[in-house]
């Protein structure tokens, strides 16, 4: 039979006894031969007393050791961060520490045998009771929040987890509970949902300014846009006023220049032809000599004013396409060139050109007038050549001569007053969807090319 961990403690104990007796009085030889029963006995008492006195002095350091652990979980317990209190069956307060005190608002003695429930909140305190039963009536820990009552402070959110402790013989069941105190837990959550509200609107606030800034970028934007496009409109109002004043002088001046034709030339026949009659009234009869003579003669002047006449007719019928073809009237219209300037002039163009749309045959046809009428105020060339051509669905408009040149800036000419001509050309070829471009340098022929889509020219 294995000796047990008390024999064992008992008989180390009587060997370092025996061993410390012999240290203080060691055996003699005489002790030795002359042992009797009494020396035995007085020995086992001496060594019995050093058991004792050891045995003081390692209960005295338990207890030292045993103090020093007390008041480190003294401490521990006490100063905990959270109420530690223990109850009773009819939730009568049996201990608790300084920090479940301090929760409670009153001395931890004065707590003692008082309820715990009268603590809480009247509108959770009948769930905590309800609560406090279920754990007792359990084997296992159980957890939820409640709102403790504070003296002079209203009340604090707190978490109360409870566990039964396991009793023994006749002893009262007691439970043992933690309360947390999570107002400060509240109050930071509180807090972070604010920063991350705040946070949130910052960054609402930051994409609303960026996009403000964007918008106020992009205003600027467009008010300085807005000025150029007035500064243009202004500045378009100013030679549209200058263009309509420019045609009002034109106008004049081609009314005067018909006026003069008509005056130099149909004015001066009818009148030739009034002094042929009153000649003939005054001589009296047709048996006058010369009388032939003298009606060939008024007949002469008479078909001079009819051919200015038609002329006249023939111009003013040019412009109206309605019942005319586009290549016979342009060969009149160089023909006329020919006949009143002698600039030698050449046409050559496709015939599928006839079947466009009226409002292109007289597009062509104006352009191509306009450029003719430049040609003969300004150019002072000798001879022009007007190509009418296709390339795939494009109409290709070419007028060339060899007269003198102009300076062109950015398709336009330096000096508005020339203009008036080619911004009329420009206008009418860019309204039905075409692209217009000037091309004259110093001592070089210069052109004039237009380029027209077909697609919607039928």
């Amino acid at each position: 039979m294995k000796p047990t961990a008390k024999k064992i403690a008992e008989s180390k104990l009587r060997r370092a006894a025996e061993k410390h007796l012999a240290k203080k009085n060691p055996p003699t030889e005489a002790f030795i031969k002359t042992e009797t029963d009494t020396q035995r006995i007085l020995h086992e008492l001496q060594v019995h007393q050093i058991e004792l006195e050891m045995q003081n002095q390692e209960l005295y350091r338990s207890r030292e050791t045993i103090e020093k652990l007390l008041s480190k979980y003294s401490d521990l317990y006490d100063f905990a961060p959270v109420g530690y209190l223990s109850i009773d069956e009819t939730c009568t307060i049996t201990n608790l520490n300084l920090t479940a005190a301090s929760l409670l608002g009153d001395d931890r003695e004065k707590l003692i045998d008082d309820s715990l429930p009268r603590f809480f909140s009247p509108d959770c305190r009948p769930e905590m009771l309800e609560f406090l039963k279920h754990v007792f009536s359990q084997n296992q820990g159980h957890a939820r929040s409640a709102k403790l009552l504070r003296p002079n402070e209203g009340s604090c959110d707190v978490n109360v987890h409870a566990k039964p402790v396991p009793f023994e013989g006749n002893t009262k069941k007691t439970c043992q509970i933690v309360i947390a105190d999570t107002t400060e837990l509240k109050n930071a959550q509180a807090s972070r949902r604010q920063l991350e509200t705040a946070t949130a609107t910052n960054q609402e606030l930051e994409a609303e300014i960026n996009e403000r800034e964007m918008l106020e970028k992009e205003l600027r934007k467009g008010e300085r846009h807005l000025l150029q496009l007035l500064n243009e409109s202004q500045a378009m109002r100013g030679q549209l006023q200058r263009i309509s004043h420019k045609m009002l002088a034109t106008q004049e001046e081609e009314h005067k220049q018909l006026s003069n034709e008509m005056h130099a030339t149909i004015s001066k026949a009818l009148t030739e032809l009034n002094y042929a009659l009153i000649h003939l009234k005054k001589k009296g009869g047709l048996n006058t000599p010369n009388i032939a003579a003298t009606i060939a003669g008024t007949r002469q002047f008479l078909e001079q004013a009819i051919e200015v006449l038609k002329q006249f007719a023939s111009n003013l019928q040019l412009t109206d396409l309605e019942n005319l073809k586009l290549i016979p009237a342009l060969r009149s219209l160089i023909e006329n060139l020919t006949k009143q300037t002698g600039i030698k002039a050449h046409l050559s163009a496709f015939a599928e050109v006839e079947h466009l749309d009226k409002a292109y045959r007289t597009t062509i046809f104006k352009v191509i007038q306009e450029a003719l009428a430049n040609v003969t105020r300004h150019a002072k060339a000798s001879k022009v050549a007007v190509e009418i051509s296709q390339k795939g669905d494009t109409l290709c408009l070419k007028i060339i001569d060899d007269g003198k040149s102009f300076e062109v800036l950015n398709n336009k000419l330096v000096h508005e007053d020339q203009s008036l001509g080619l911004l009329a050309m420009k206008d009418r070829v860019e309204l039905i969807g075409g692209q217009f471009k000037i091309l004259s340098t110093p001592e070089k022929c210069t052109t004039i090319l237009a380029d027209i889509p077909l697609d919607q020219s039928t």
